[in-house]
């Protein structure tokens, strides 16, 4: 009987073989033909057998779902309430820097993500457990900028969750949309900036002018940076 994975983010030692092959597979799965990489491809790159490889994941399923915990920590992090202080232009504006680090950091798994959520139902339990959390996150930082006058409530009060659906979507798709529309798909850090301003622009119109003008800035200055 084939032994499950029961590997997770806090038993990948740090510094140690397992962490060394998510590290080699996430380089060689964000390259323009990430999508074809094999566990072999990963065992050549990082000159270790595949025997070595299987010995800490058996397939490609595994060391998928074995980054995903960085994933869902970055993205909850990025939107976790600001601790005893409040949500102020720059840090918002910030948060949205946070959210495309992420996804240039990860871009394999925005771009090819249906297909990964297809192969793996337990990665797709995971994600969709993950969304849940990211969507009460963002409707709190949504919520603490209307409590403190920066952002105005959306009519009916039901919009208010249609904007942060609205908002992780466009994050999440943003790479997988502009895959499919090249015929090779490489995605510049210059691409994922602009996902971010296409973030912020859908809660924009709710803003107050001088706040949203500021958080902008803070987004537009990385585009040169």
């Amino acid at each position: 009987m084939p032994r499950a994975n029961t590997l997770s983010a806090a038993r990948v030692s740090r510094g140690g073989t397992a962490e060394r092959i998510l590290d080699g597979a996430l380089e060689l799965l964000n390259g323009p033909g990430g999508s074809a990489v094999t566990t072999n491809h990963i065992a050549a790159h990082l000159g270790m057998s595949p025997g070595n490889l299987y010995y800490h994941f058996r397939n490609r399923e595994e060391i998928v779902r074995a980054i995903f915990p960085r994933i869902e920590a970055d993205g909850l992090a990025a939107t976790a309430l600001p601790a005893g202080a409040e949500l102020g232009a720059r840090e918002f504006g910030r948060r949205h820097l946070v959210g495309l680090r992420i996804m240039w950091r990860f871009r394999f798994f925005f771009r090819d993500l249906n297909q990964l959520l297809a192969r793996d139902p337990a990665l797709a339990q995971s994600f969709r457990a993950y969304e849940k959390r990211l969507h009460a996150q963002y409707r709190g930082l949504f919520e603490c900028l209307i409590a403190q006058g920066n952002m105005r409530s959306p009519e009916p009060a039901a919009d208010l969750d249609r904007l942060v659906v609205t908002s992780i979507v466009v994050w999440t798709n943003w790479v997988a949309h502009l895959s499919a529309l090249r015929p090779r798909p490489d995605i510049t850090r210059a691409d994922v900036v602009e996902g971010a301003l296409l973030s912020f622009l859908v809660v924009a119109p709710f803003l107050e002018p001088p706040f949203a003008t500021k958080t902008r800035a803070v987004i537009q200055r990385h585009r040169t940076s």
